[in-house]
């Protein structure tokens, strides 16, 4: 079974044909703010590598944020395409629960910054969120970081995620939306 996994919720462009779970072949480009010029390109260059044609794969895992309106609209809406297209499960997973799902400890506070604040959450040792996804404007996030251990970077094991997110329910292509920050304001408004 082939999954394509991909992300372009930062500054990366990341890539991943799985075979039954197990990373088959992957590309990692830093992408300069050229998502749009260079994910396609890279899809089909990691489809090629991988030996393999887009109509073998058999389901599709996306970030679908939180990052940058463009970088995520371009994930999200190639991911969707395929699935829509091939008629084949998709799946959606947060940058954030990606980073809880790489972190050892019982209470993890996680945060992905930009320029102009961060967003961030809080998971369970299951990776259960305990409180809501929020952005955090600058001088904010600064405070929240004084009073709490704030996890914003660590390695992350790709075989891991895609064990938890093959597990999700799949979701109709249509329904697949990226977050946002004023997604994520309107959730936390309700």
């Amino acid at each position: 079974m082939y999954t394509l996994f991909i992300d372009t919720h930062d500054a990366k462009v990341i890539i991943i044909i799985f075979k039954d779970g197990h990373i088959l072949f992957q590309n990692i480009l830093e992408s300069k703010n050229k998502h749009s010029e260079i994910t396609m390109p890279t899809l089909d260059k990691t489809l090629k590598e991988a030996n393999i044609d887009i109509k073998e794969l058999n389901s599709v895992i996306v970030v679908n944020g939180p990052g940058s309106f463009t970088g995520e609209r371009i994930a999200v809406t190639i991911a969707k395409t395929i699935a829509y297209c091939l008629n084949i499960p998709i799946r959606t997973i947060n940058a954030l629960l990606i980073l809880s799902l790489n972190l050892n400890e019982d209470h993890k506070c996680v945060a992905l910054e930009d320029r102009n604040g961060a967003f961030v959450a809080t998971f369970d040792q299951n990776n259960q969120l305990i409180d809501e996804i929020k952005y955090l404007n600058k001088s904010t996030y600064l405070e929240y970081k004084e009073t709490h251990n704030v996890v914003t970077d660590c390695d992350i094991d790709y075989e891991k995620v895609y064990t938890y997110a093959i597990k999700l329910t799949p979701l109709n292509p249509h329904e697949v939306k990226p977050l946002y920050i004023k997604g994520i304001s309107a959730l936390n408004d309700k």
